[in-house]
Protein backbone atom coordinates (compact mmCIF):
# COMPACT_ATOMS: atom_id res chain seq x y z
CA UNK A 1 0.00 0.00 0.00
CA UNK A 2 1.01 3.85 -0.70
CA UNK A 3 2.40 5.41 2.82
CA UNK A 4 -0.05 8.02 4.57
CA UNK A 5 1.36 12.40 3.61
CA UNK A 6 1.43 14.00 6.31
CA UNK A 7 -1.82 15.50 6.06
CA UNK A 8 -3.52 12.39 6.61
CA UNK A 9 -4.17 11.81 2.46
CA UNK A 10 -3.27 8.67 1.02
CA UNK A 11 -0.16 9.43 -0.93
CA UNK A 12 -0.69 7.21 -4.53
CA UNK A 13 1.72 8.13 -6.98
CA UNK A 14 -0.56 6.65 -9.65
CA UNK A 15 -2.15 9.78 -9.55
CA UNK A 16 0.75 11.66 -10.82
CA UNK A 17 0.36 9.01 -14.22
CA UNK A 18 -2.11 10.15 -17.22
CA UNK A 19 -2.40 7.28 -19.62
CA UNK A 20 -2.98 7.93 -23.61
CA UNK A 21 -6.16 6.97 -24.67
CA UNK A 22 -8.02 6.94 -28.15
CA UNK A 23 -11.21 7.45 -28.43
CA UNK A 24 -13.32 5.07 -30.18
CA UNK A 25 -10.68 2.77 -31.19
CA UNK A 26 -9.53 1.33 -26.90
CA UNK A 27 -12.22 -0.20 -25.28
CA UNK A 28 -13.28 1.98 -22.34
CA UNK A 29 -13.28 -0.83 -20.09
CA UNK A 30 -9.08 -0.58 -20.04
CA UNK A 31 -9.85 2.98 -18.56
CA UNK A 32 -12.19 1.88 -16.23
CA UNK A 33 -9.02 -0.34 -15.20
CA UNK A 34 -6.79 2.12 -14.85
CA UNK A 35 -9.03 4.56 -13.06
CA UNK A 36 -9.35 1.40 -10.34
CA UNK A 37 -5.71 1.38 -10.56
CA UNK A 38 -5.74 5.32 -9.31
CA UNK A 39 -4.33 7.02 -12.16
CA UNK A 40 -5.22 10.82 -11.33
CA UNK A 41 -6.28 11.42 -15.56
CA UNK A 42 -5.83 10.67 -19.33
CA UNK A 43 -4.61 12.48 -22.38
CA UNK A 44 -7.63 12.26 -25.05
CA UNK A 45 -7.70 11.66 -28.60
CA UNK A 46 -9.62 11.59 -31.34
CA UNK A 47 -13.56 10.22 -30.60
CA UNK A 48 -17.11 12.11 -31.60
CA UNK A 49 -18.07 14.87 -29.41
CA UNK A 50 -20.80 12.41 -28.20
CA UNK A 51 -18.17 9.83 -27.55
CA UNK A 52 -15.75 11.99 -25.64
CA UNK A 53 -18.60 13.41 -23.24
CA UNK A 54 -19.73 9.94 -22.61
CA UNK A 55 -16.32 8.45 -21.96
CA UNK A 56 -15.21 11.21 -19.24
CA UNK A 57 -18.32 10.99 -17.94
CA UNK A 58 -18.38 7.43 -17.11
CA UNK A 59 -14.71 7.55 -16.23
CA UNK A 60 -15.96 9.74 -13.85
CA UNK A 61 -18.69 8.15 -11.99
CA UNK A 62 -16.09 5.04 -12.34
CA UNK A 63 -13.31 7.39 -10.71
CA UNK A 64 -15.82 8.51 -7.38
CA UNK A 65 -13.13 10.96 -6.91
CA UNK A 66 -11.78 14.43 -9.14
CA UNK A 67 -9.69 13.30 -12.50
CA UNK A 68 -8.16 15.98 -14.92
CA UNK A 69 -8.54 15.21 -18.33
CA UNK A 70 -6.33 17.01 -20.75
CA UNK A 71 -6.02 17.01 -24.39
CA UNK A 72 -4.16 18.67 -27.64
CA UNK A 73 -6.52 20.72 -28.73
CA UNK A 74 -4.30 23.36 -30.18
CA UNK A 75 -6.48 24.51 -33.31
CA UNK A 76 -9.69 23.85 -30.77
CA UNK A 77 -11.36 20.33 -30.39
CA UNK A 78 -11.72 20.25 -33.78
CA UNK A 79 -7.99 19.22 -34.49
CA UNK A 80 -9.06 15.41 -32.74
CA UNK A 81 -13.01 15.49 -32.88
CA UNK A 82 -14.76 16.13 -35.92
CA UNK A 83 -17.71 17.90 -35.53
CA UNK A 84 -16.39 20.50 -32.83
CA UNK A 85 -15.59 24.18 -34.23
CA UNK A 86 -12.36 24.07 -36.56
CA UNK A 87 -10.51 27.37 -35.15
CA UNK A 88 -7.11 29.08 -36.77
CA UNK A 89 -3.55 27.76 -35.97
CA UNK A 90 -1.67 30.21 -34.23
CA UNK A 91 0.47 30.81 -36.55
CA UNK A 92 -2.73 32.27 -38.41
CA UNK A 93 -3.62 33.93 -35.04
CA UNK A 94 0.02 35.39 -35.56
CA UNK A 95 -1.02 37.17 -38.97
CA UNK A 96 -4.07 38.44 -37.83
CA UNK A 97 -1.41 40.10 -35.05
CA UNK A 98 -4.66 40.70 -33.11
CA UNK A 99 -4.94 39.62 -29.34
CA UNK A 100 -9.09 39.74 -29.90
CA UNK A 101 -8.62 36.95 -32.20
CA UNK A 102 -6.20 35.19 -29.58
CA UNK A 103 -8.68 35.78 -27.04
CA UNK A 104 -12.07 34.23 -29.31
CA UNK A 105 -9.49 31.04 -29.99
CA UNK A 106 -8.94 30.35 -26.33
CA UNK A 107 -12.46 30.95 -25.40
CA UNK A 108 -14.14 28.82 -27.53
CA UNK A 109 -11.35 26.25 -27.38
CA UNK A 110 -12.18 26.03 -23.81
CA UNK A 111 -15.87 25.86 -23.88
CA UNK A 112 -15.63 23.41 -26.35
CA UNK A 113 -12.98 21.35 -24.06
CA UNK A 114 -15.22 21.60 -21.18
CA UNK A 115 -18.58 20.37 -22.85
CA UNK A 116 -16.59 16.81 -23.45
CA UNK A 117 -16.05 16.64 -19.86
CA UNK A 118 -11.83 17.70 -21.00
CA UNK A 119 -10.72 20.53 -18.55
CA UNK A 120 -7.14 21.33 -19.56
CA UNK A 121 -5.86 22.12 -22.51
CA UNK A 122 -2.84 21.17 -23.87
CA UNK A 123 -1.79 24.51 -25.18
CA UNK A 124 -0.75 26.70 -26.11
CA UNK A 125 2.51 26.30 -28.14
CA UNK A 126 5.47 28.84 -27.27
CA UNK A 127 8.07 27.54 -29.58
CA UNK A 128 8.97 30.31 -32.12
CA UNK A 129 8.32 29.44 -35.92
CA UNK A 130 12.04 30.95 -36.75
CA UNK A 131 13.42 27.69 -38.66
CA UNK A 132 11.29 26.77 -42.05
CA UNK A 133 12.64 23.08 -41.68
CA UNK A 134 11.25 22.60 -38.21
CA UNK A 135 8.55 19.42 -39.11
CA UNK A 136 6.57 19.56 -35.90
CA UNK A 137 6.54 23.29 -34.82
CA UNK A 138 5.72 25.60 -37.84
CA UNK A 139 1.84 26.42 -37.80
CA UNK A 140 1.17 25.40 -33.82
CA UNK A 141 3.63 28.94 -33.30
CA UNK A 142 2.04 32.18 -32.97
CA UNK A 143 5.41 33.96 -34.42
CA UNK A 144 9.41 33.63 -34.17
CA UNK A 145 9.42 37.30 -32.18
CA UNK A 146 9.50 35.78 -28.31
CA UNK A 147 7.37 39.29 -27.88
CA UNK A 148 4.66 38.59 -30.13
CA UNK A 149 4.28 35.04 -28.79
CA UNK A 150 3.91 36.41 -25.64
CA UNK A 151 1.27 38.99 -25.96
CA UNK A 152 -0.62 36.51 -27.76
CA UNK A 153 -0.48 32.94 -25.94
CA UNK A 154 -1.65 35.63 -22.91
CA UNK A 155 -4.63 36.84 -24.80
CA UNK A 156 -5.00 32.94 -25.87
CA UNK A 157 -4.53 31.89 -22.14
CA UNK A 158 -7.20 34.61 -20.83
CA UNK A 159 -9.74 33.24 -23.17
CA UNK A 160 -9.21 29.76 -21.76
CA UNK A 161 -9.58 30.74 -18.05
CA UNK A 162 -12.57 33.23 -19.17
CA UNK A 163 -14.49 29.62 -20.09
CA UNK A 164 -13.26 27.67 -17.09
CA UNK A 165 -10.21 25.55 -18.62
CA UNK A 166 -6.98 25.42 -18.11
CA UNK A 167 -4.15 25.86 -19.89
CA UNK A 168 -0.33 24.72 -20.56
CA UNK A 169 2.51 26.11 -21.81
CA UNK A 170 4.70 23.72 -24.18
CA UNK A 171 7.55 22.73 -24.83
CA UNK A 172 9.60 24.36 -22.67
CA UNK A 173 12.33 25.33 -23.50
CA UNK A 174 11.57 25.32 -27.13
CA UNK A 175 12.48 23.79 -30.25
CA UNK A 176 11.53 25.70 -32.49
CA UNK A 177 15.03 25.96 -33.93
CA UNK A 178 15.53 22.61 -34.40
CA UNK A 179 14.82 20.41 -37.70
CA UNK A 180 14.21 17.52 -35.96
CA UNK A 181 10.92 15.51 -34.67
CA UNK A 182 10.73 14.37 -30.89
CA UNK A 183 8.46 11.75 -32.38
CA UNK A 184 11.00 10.09 -33.78
CA UNK A 185 14.44 10.88 -31.83
CA UNK A 186 15.58 13.63 -29.58
CA UNK A 187 16.85 17.03 -31.19
CA UNK A 188 19.45 18.98 -29.87
CA UNK A 189 19.08 22.83 -29.06
CA UNK A 190 22.81 24.14 -29.61
CA UNK A 191 22.09 27.96 -29.10
CA UNK A 192 24.32 29.67 -26.35
CA UNK A 193 23.36 31.06 -23.35
CA UNK A 194 22.55 34.38 -23.98
CA UNK A 195 20.77 33.64 -27.12
CA UNK A 196 18.27 31.11 -25.92
CA UNK A 197 17.88 33.77 -22.85
CA UNK A 198 16.35 36.43 -25.77
CA UNK A 199 14.61 33.96 -27.66
CA UNK A 200 13.29 30.50 -26.50
CA UNK A 201 13.34 31.60 -23.10
CA UNK A 202 11.89 34.86 -23.45
CA UNK A 203 8.10 33.82 -23.51
CA UNK A 204 7.87 31.17 -21.29
CA UNK A 205 9.30 33.76 -18.58
CA UNK A 206 6.87 36.25 -19.35
CA UNK A 207 4.28 34.07 -18.68
CA UNK A 208 5.29 31.60 -16.37
CA UNK A 209 3.43 33.05 -13.21
CA UNK A 210 -0.03 33.20 -15.09
CA UNK A 211 0.62 29.83 -16.48
CA UNK A 212 -1.48 26.45 -15.01
CA UNK A 213 1.10 24.24 -16.71
CA UNK A 214 4.41 23.81 -18.34
CA UNK A 215 4.85 21.05 -20.15
CA UNK A 216 8.46 20.29 -20.33
CA UNK A 217 10.28 19.51 -24.57
CA UNK A 218 12.06 16.03 -25.18
CA UNK A 219 15.35 18.24 -26.10
CA UNK A 220 18.70 18.57 -24.88
CA UNK A 221 20.10 21.88 -24.18
CA UNK A 222 23.47 21.77 -23.50
CA UNK A 223 23.62 25.52 -22.36
CA UNK A 224 21.06 24.66 -19.90
CA UNK A 225 22.31 21.78 -18.68
CA UNK A 226 25.63 20.07 -19.14
CA UNK A 227 24.48 16.72 -18.11
CA UNK A 228 22.45 16.91 -21.53
CA UNK A 229 19.77 14.88 -20.25
CA UNK A 230 16.58 15.94 -22.10
CA UNK A 231 14.51 18.79 -20.47
CA UNK A 232 11.86 16.13 -19.79
CA UNK A 233 14.16 13.96 -17.52
CA UNK A 234 16.37 17.17 -16.63
CA UNK A 235 16.31 19.33 -13.46
CA UNK A 236 17.14 22.10 -15.00
CA UNK A 237 13.66 22.88 -16.64
CA UNK A 238 11.74 22.96 -13.28
CA UNK A 239 14.54 24.53 -11.17
CA UNK A 240 14.28 27.40 -13.54
CA UNK A 241 10.60 27.54 -14.42
CA UNK A 242 10.00 27.87 -10.22
CA UNK A 243 12.88 30.54 -9.96
CA UNK A 244 10.73 32.59 -12.44
CA UNK A 245 7.12 31.74 -10.10
CA UNK A 246 6.01 29.69 -11.76
CA UNK A 247 3.83 27.36 -9.16
CA UNK A 248 1.97 25.21 -11.62
CA UNK A 249 1.99 21.50 -12.59
CA UNK A 250 4.97 20.59 -14.66
CA UNK A 251 4.03 17.84 -17.12
CA UNK A 252 6.24 15.36 -19.73
CA UNK A 253 5.71 15.34 -23.03
CA UNK A 254 4.58 12.33 -23.67
CA UNK A 255 6.89 9.40 -22.81
CA UNK A 256 5.79 7.21 -25.55
CA UNK A 257 7.40 9.37 -27.88
CA UNK A 258 10.74 8.31 -29.78
CA UNK A 259 13.34 11.17 -27.98
CA UNK A 260 13.15 9.34 -25.25
CA UNK A 261 11.76 5.64 -25.55
CA UNK A 262 14.92 5.37 -27.76
CA UNK A 263 16.66 5.90 -25.05
CA UNK A 264 15.51 5.24 -21.99
CA UNK A 265 13.52 2.56 -20.10
CA UNK A 266 10.21 3.85 -19.37
CA UNK A 267 10.84 3.68 -15.66
CA UNK A 268 14.30 5.28 -15.23
CA UNK A 269 12.78 7.95 -17.47
CA UNK A 270 9.52 8.26 -14.89
CA UNK A 271 11.71 7.79 -11.63
CA UNK A 272 14.34 10.99 -12.93
CA UNK A 273 11.08 13.08 -14.27
CA UNK A 274 9.82 12.75 -10.92
CA UNK A 275 12.99 13.07 -8.95
CA UNK A 276 14.00 16.25 -10.73
CA UNK A 277 11.40 18.31 -10.62
CA UNK A 278 8.32 16.78 -13.17
CA UNK A 279 5.03 16.55 -11.28
CA UNK A 280 2.91 14.76 -14.18
CA UNK A 281 4.27 11.32 -16.08
CA UNK A 282 2.15 12.18 -19.74
CA UNK A 283 1.01 9.11 -22.03
CA UNK A 284 3.55 6.28 -20.08
CA UNK A 285 3.38 2.61 -22.61
CA UNK A 286 2.47 0.33 -20.00
CA UNK A 287 0.52 2.53 -17.68
CA UNK A 288 0.12 -1.03 -15.06
CA UNK A 289 3.54 -1.51 -14.99
CA UNK A 290 4.69 2.28 -14.21
CA UNK A 291 2.01 2.18 -11.24
CA UNK A 292 3.45 -1.06 -9.76
CA UNK A 293 7.10 0.71 -9.92
CA UNK A 294 6.50 3.78 -8.64
CA UNK A 295 4.54 2.49 -5.81
CA UNK A 296 7.22 0.23 -4.99
CA UNK A 297 9.83 2.89 -5.05
CA UNK A 298 7.51 5.33 -2.97
CA UNK A 299 7.40 2.75 -0.28
CA UNK A 300 11.26 2.30 -0.28
CA UNK A 301 12.39 5.57 -0.69
CA UNK A 302 11.27 8.39 1.59
CA UNK A 303 13.10 10.68 -0.19
CA UNK A 304 11.20 9.86 -3.42
CA UNK A 305 7.72 9.76 -1.83
CA UNK A 306 8.10 13.50 -0.27
CA UNK A 307 8.23 14.41 -4.10
CA UNK A 308 6.13 12.39 -5.24
CA UNK A 309 3.68 14.37 -2.40
CA UNK A 310 4.47 17.09 -3.33
CA UNK A 311 3.56 16.84 -6.93
CA UNK A 312 0.07 14.66 -5.96
CA UNK A 313 -0.60 18.03 -4.17
CA UNK A 314 -0.07 20.37 -6.75
CA UNK A 315 -2.55 18.27 -8.17
CA UNK A 316 -4.99 18.70 -6.27
CA UNK A 317 -4.74 22.26 -6.25
CA UNK A 318 -5.27 21.87 -10.64
CA UNK A 319 -8.01 20.41 -9.83
CA UNK A 320 -9.70 22.98 -7.25
CA UNK A 321 -9.26 25.42 -10.29
CA UNK A 322 -11.75 23.28 -12.39
CA UNK A 323 -15.09 25.08 -12.44
CA UNK A 324 -18.42 23.30 -12.16
CA UNK A 325 -20.85 22.89 -13.86
CA UNK A 326 -20.18 22.62 -17.38
CA UNK A 327 -21.31 23.72 -20.95
CA UNK A 328 -23.98 21.67 -22.46
CA UNK A 329 -22.37 19.40 -25.25
CA UNK A 330 -24.37 21.49 -28.04
CA UNK A 331 -21.95 24.24 -28.00
CA UNK A 332 -19.39 21.69 -29.25
CA UNK A 333 -19.81 23.02 -32.90
CA UNK A 334 -22.80 24.97 -32.55
CA UNK A 335 -23.80 27.73 -34.56
CA UNK A 336 -22.74 30.35 -32.83
CA UNK A 337 -19.13 28.91 -32.50
CA UNK A 338 -19.18 28.73 -36.37
CA UNK A 339 -20.33 31.98 -37.11
CA UNK A 340 -17.60 33.40 -34.69
CA UNK A 341 -15.03 31.10 -36.07
CA UNK A 342 -15.59 32.46 -39.38
CA UNK A 343 -14.83 36.19 -38.91
CA UNK A 344 -11.67 34.61 -37.36
CA UNK A 345 -10.37 32.81 -40.33
CA UNK A 346 -10.79 35.83 -42.25
CA UNK A 347 -9.09 38.09 -40.05
CA UNK A 348 -5.96 35.75 -40.17
CA UNK A 349 -5.57 35.66 -44.11
CA UNK A 350 -2.37 37.26 -45.10
CA UNK A 351 -1.24 38.00 -48.85
CA UNK A 352 2.68 37.82 -48.93
CA UNK A 353 2.57 39.72 -52.74
CA UNK A 354 -0.95 41.03 -53.22
CA UNK A 355 -2.22 40.86 -57.04
CA UNK A 356 -2.86 44.07 -59.53
CA UNK A 357 -5.72 44.14 -60.95
CA UNK A 358 -9.60 42.57 -60.88
CA UNK A 359 -11.03 39.81 -59.04
CA UNK A 360 -10.68 36.94 -61.69
CA UNK A 361 -14.00 35.67 -63.22
CA UNK A 362 -12.51 32.23 -64.29
CA UNK A 363 -10.06 29.87 -62.65
CA UNK A 364 -8.08 27.42 -62.54
CA UNK A 365 -6.98 25.46 -60.09
CA UNK A 366 -4.17 23.36 -59.52
CA UNK A 367 -2.93 21.33 -56.74
CA UNK A 368 0.65 20.38 -57.18
CA UNK A 369 0.39 17.93 -54.50
CA UNK A 370 -2.13 16.02 -56.31
CA UNK A 371 -0.97 15.24 -59.58
CA UNK A 372 -3.09 13.51 -62.29
CA UNK A 373 -4.69 10.96 -60.19
CA UNK A 374 -4.40 12.20 -56.68
CA UNK A 375 -7.14 13.32 -54.39
CA UNK A 376 -7.39 17.38 -53.78
CA UNK A 377 -7.46 19.23 -50.62
CA UNK A 378 -9.35 22.21 -52.05
CA UNK A 379 -12.79 21.28 -52.30
CA UNK A 380 -13.87 23.72 -49.67
CA UNK A 381 -11.69 26.73 -51.73
CA UNK A 382 -13.23 25.22 -55.17
CA UNK A 383 -17.12 25.47 -53.83
CA UNK A 384 -16.74 28.94 -52.35
CA UNK A 385 -15.32 30.51 -55.50
CA UNK A 386 -18.62 28.81 -57.28
CA UNK A 387 -21.12 30.12 -54.66
CA UNK A 388 -19.79 33.23 -55.75
CA UNK A 389 -20.53 32.69 -58.81
CA UNK A 390 -16.89 32.18 -60.22
CA UNK A 391 -16.51 29.76 -62.87
CA UNK A 392 -13.87 27.35 -61.59
CA UNK A 393 -12.05 24.40 -63.60
CA UNK A 394 -9.74 21.53 -61.96
CA UNK A 395 -6.58 22.03 -63.97
CA UNK A 396 -4.65 19.06 -63.10
CA UNK A 397 -2.34 19.92 -65.55
CA UNK A 398 -1.26 23.38 -63.83
CA UNK A 399 -2.09 25.08 -67.07
CA UNK A 400 -4.59 28.17 -67.62
CA UNK A 401 -6.64 28.43 -70.52
CA UNK A 402 -7.22 32.05 -71.95
CA UNK A 403 -9.24 34.26 -69.73
CA UNK A 404 -8.30 31.98 -66.82
CA UNK A 405 -6.45 33.43 -63.08
CA UNK A 406 -4.47 30.19 -62.27
CA UNK A 407 -4.88 29.30 -58.69
CA UNK A 408 -2.43 27.22 -57.04
CA UNK A 409 -3.35 25.24 -53.79
CA UNK A 410 -0.75 24.01 -51.23
CA UNK A 411 -1.05 22.14 -48.75
CA UNK A 412 1.91 21.58 -46.20
CA UNK A 413 2.01 21.91 -42.42
CA UNK A 414 3.61 19.69 -39.65
CA UNK A 415 2.42 16.50 -39.31
CA UNK A 416 4.01 13.85 -36.59
CA UNK A 417 6.40 11.36 -36.95
CA UNK A 418 6.78 12.83 -40.67
CA UNK A 419 9.98 14.08 -39.95
CA UNK A 420 9.67 17.09 -43.04
CA UNK A 421 7.59 20.25 -43.44
CA UNK A 422 8.06 20.77 -47.25
CA UNK A 423 6.76 19.86 -50.87
CA UNK A 424 8.71 17.18 -52.48
CA UNK A 425 11.07 18.37 -55.02
CA UNK A 426 7.99 16.90 -58.08
CA UNK A 427 5.54 18.60 -56.78
CA UNK A 428 7.55 22.08 -56.18
CA UNK A 429 8.77 22.12 -59.65
CA UNK A 430 5.41 21.40 -60.71
CA UNK A 431 4.53 24.33 -58.90
CA UNK A 432 7.20 26.75 -60.51
CA UNK A 433 6.64 25.96 -64.00
CA UNK A 434 2.74 26.13 -63.45
CA UNK A 435 2.93 29.53 -61.87
CA UNK A 436 5.80 30.97 -64.34
CA UNK A 437 3.29 29.99 -67.37
CA UNK A 438 0.58 31.73 -66.10
CA UNK A 439 0.77 35.58 -65.77
CA UNK A 440 -1.29 36.54 -62.88
CA UNK A 441 -1.10 33.20 -61.14
CA UNK A 442 -1.59 32.98 -57.62
CA UNK A 443 0.02 30.37 -55.18
CA UNK A 444 -2.18 29.69 -51.89
CA UNK A 445 -0.52 28.39 -49.00
CA UNK A 446 -3.74 26.01 -46.55
CA UNK A 447 -0.87 25.20 -44.11
CA UNK A 448 2.65 26.53 -43.99
CA UNK A 449 3.47 30.37 -44.90
CA UNK A 450 7.71 28.99 -45.73
CA UNK A 451 6.06 27.32 -48.74
CA UNK A 452 5.37 30.48 -50.58
CA UNK A 453 8.89 31.73 -50.84
CA UNK A 454 11.27 30.91 -53.47
CA UNK A 455 8.70 31.10 -55.92
CA UNK A 456 7.99 33.36 -59.18
CA UNK A 457 8.06 36.94 -58.73
CA UNK A 458 5.19 37.78 -60.57
CA UNK A 459 2.93 35.51 -58.87
CA UNK A 460 0.90 36.39 -55.56
CA UNK A 461 0.73 34.54 -52.61
CA UNK A 462 -1.85 34.37 -50.17
CA UNK A 463 -1.69 32.15 -46.63
CA UNK A 464 -4.71 30.89 -44.55
CA UNK A 465 -2.91 29.08 -42.52
CA UNK A 466 -5.07 26.02 -42.15
CA UNK A 467 -6.68 23.73 -44.16
CA UNK A 468 -9.95 24.23 -42.71
CA UNK A 469 -13.29 24.52 -44.90
CA UNK A 470 -13.49 27.83 -43.23
CA UNK A 471 -10.17 28.81 -43.91
CA UNK A 472 -10.95 27.74 -47.80
CA UNK A 473 -13.74 30.06 -47.54
CA UNK A 474 -11.50 32.87 -46.50
CA UNK A 475 -8.95 32.21 -49.07
CA UNK A 476 -12.03 32.33 -52.00
CA UNK A 477 -13.02 35.56 -50.01
CA UNK A 478 -9.60 37.24 -50.27
CA UNK A 479 -9.04 36.15 -53.83
CA UNK A 480 -12.19 38.11 -54.74
CA UNK A 481 -10.86 41.08 -52.64
CA UNK A 482 -13.60 40.63 -49.90
CA UNK A 483 -12.00 40.79 -47.20
CA UNK A 484 -9.81 43.89 -48.14
CA UNK A 485 -10.05 46.73 -45.47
Amino acid sequence: MPPPRADGKRLDPARLVFPGFTVGKQDPSEAEELVRLGVGGFCLYRGTPKTVAALTARLRRAAKRPLLMCADYEEGAWGHVPGATPLPTNLGVGASGSEAVARAKGRITGREARALGVDWVLAPVLDLAHEPNNPIVNLRSFSADPKEAARLARAYLSGLRSAGALGCLKHFPGHGSTTGDSHLDLPTVSAPLELLTKRELSPFKALARLADAVMLGHLVVPALDASKLPFTLSAAGPKLLRRWGFRGLIVTDALDMGAIAKHWGEREAALLALRNGADILLVPKDARALIAELRVEAGRDAAFARRCGEAQRRLEKALARVRTPRPARSVVGGAAHHKEATSLFAACAAWTNPPSGPAPARVAYFEPQAGIRGPLSGAAFVAALTRARVRVRVARDGRARKGEALAAGIFVGPRAYSGRIRLDAKSRARLVAALRAAPGSVAISFGSPFVLSGLPAKSAGLCVYSRAEAAQAAAAASLLGENDE
